[in-house]
Order: structure tokens, then C-alpha cells, then sequence
């Protein structure tokens, strides 16, 4: 009988272990609301540059090897406006010379306030190479 105790005793204090304890749950709430203000101020950004990268790939891939600056400009500030590009201006554009090559760089920062007086700097540096 004394046997069977020990073994009750023992199957009862695992049932009371069970679960999460208020303090580590209160730190996995904090670590995911972090995360998730984190993921949600970046996720604009991201989402705009990707919106950016298929401007300038499809500005560069349809024949402007012979272009100016300032025609490329005209043809990618019509799309950033149509696609509410706010971040890019026409300085993070240049048109350089690589070799036998033209390329477009696309280099530019954004910064956005993260928590109180955090900020999040993301820079993105890109080059299109114009022609087929």
C-alpha cells in the first residue's frame, strides 16, 4: 500500500507542473508583441522597395540602353506615383558606366521609428543593368 502512495504522490506532482508559469508567459507576450511591432513597421518599407525593384527592372528591360537620366527618371517618378512610392527621389537614382554596359543604381536609406526613441534604418543598394 505504502508502494501505491508513492506512486500516487508522484503522478500528482507532474499534473501540477503543467503549464507555463505567469512570469515566462508574460516574457513570451512581451518578445512576440516586440517582434510583431518590429514586423509591422518594416513590412511597408520592404513592400515598397520590392514595388521599386519591379519599376526599375521593367524601366531597364524595355530599351532604355540609349536613354538619359532624365528620360529614365520621367518613366520611373509616372510608376512611383501611380504605386505611391514616397521614399525614392531622383538623387538614389544614377546611371552609371560598366564596361560596355549602362546600369541604373538605386541606392537609398529609409528610417522609421521603431518603440519610444528607436529607430530602424534599412538602406537598399541595387543595380539594373539596362538593355535585353
Amino acid at each position: 500500500m505504502n508502494h501505491l502512495s508513492a506512486k500516487r504522490l508522484h503522478a500528482l506532482a507532474f499534473r501540477k507542473e503543467r503549464g507555463i508559469a505567469l512570469i515566462p508567459l508574460l516574457f513570451v507576450a512581451a518578445v512576440l508583441v516586440i517582434f510583431g511591432t518590429v514586423g509591422l513597421r518594416l513590412f511597408p518599407i520592404y513592400q515598397e522597395f520590392m514595388t521599386v525593384n519591379s519599376v526599375l527592372k521593367d524601366v531597364a528591360a524595355e530599351g532604355a540602353a540609349n536613354r538619359s537620366m532624365r528620360e529614365i527618371w520621367g518613366a520611373t517618378s509616372r510608376r512611383f506615383q501611380v504605386n505611391s512610392v514616397d521614399n525614392v527621389r531622383q538623387e538614389h537614382l544614377k546611371l552609371e558606366q560598366r564596361g560596355d554596359k549602362r546600369v541604373i543604381v538605386l541606392d537609398y536609406e529609409v528610417r522609421t521609428k521603431m518603440i519610444s526613441n528607436i529607430d530602424a534604418v534599412v538602406s537598399f543598394k541595387r543595380e539594373y543593368p539596362l538593355g535585353p
